[in-house]
């Protein structure tokens, strides 16, 4: 059952849900306030943990109005079927390299449309998704991607192994996550 708190005079609808820890997300494109927690999470350390995101939330709010009134809101969501052929053979391409170099194997890859994630890498089943938002992108992008996603077949947690690996396998890869954020 959702509940809302409010930060200044933000509302966050709060969730309790199955996951490890709280998350906090900005929706576009009106900048909703949502954060998931387990359910073993009391409201009080729910409420510190979004007072201390307060900045973060107000900065992120107001790009996505800065966004809205330039009318960029909406991200071109349409992929051609020939930009769909060019990023399954780059996703072969960085699979194969990849999984070849780090010694892991996706039994599944799949693309299709996220509106939160560029990827999704469910450990048990070793199936990773992959976000066909990405044809807009450099395929430096693409490639951070699938070894990020990877990675978690290591390292399921994005933990200190889990930066370590991508150091080890990706040094650039803060600067491929910051053009994708950009």
């Amino acid at each position: 059952m959702a509940k809302t708190i409010y930060v200044k005079t933000v509302p966050i609808t709060v969730e309790y849900r199955k996951v490890k820890n709280i998350n906090l997300y900005v929706k576009p494109p009106g900048g909703t306030v949502l954060i998931t927690a387990p359910e073993s999470v009391s409201m009080k350390r729910i409420v510190e943990f979004a007072n201390g995101k307060t900045e973060w939330i107000l900065r992120k709010k107001e790009q996505m109005q800065k966004k809205q009134l330039r009318g960029e809101a909406k991200e071109e969501t349409t992929v051609t079927e020939a930009q769909m052929a060019r990023l399954k053979e780059k996703l072969k391409e960085y699979a194969g390299k990849w999984e070849l170099r780090m010694g892991v194997h996706a039994v599944q890859w799949t693309l299709r449309p996220m509106k939160t994630r560029w990827g999704s890498c469910t450990v048990d089943t070793k199936r990773i998704r992959i976000n066909t938002r990405l044809v807009n992108y450099p395929d430096e992008c693409l490639e951070y991607i699938v070894v990020h996603e990877l990675c978690h077949l290591i390292e399921p947690s994005h933990n200190q192994r889990f930066y370590a690996y991508m150091d080890r396998f990706l040094p650039d890869w803060r600067l491929r996550r910051k053009r994708l954020k950009s």
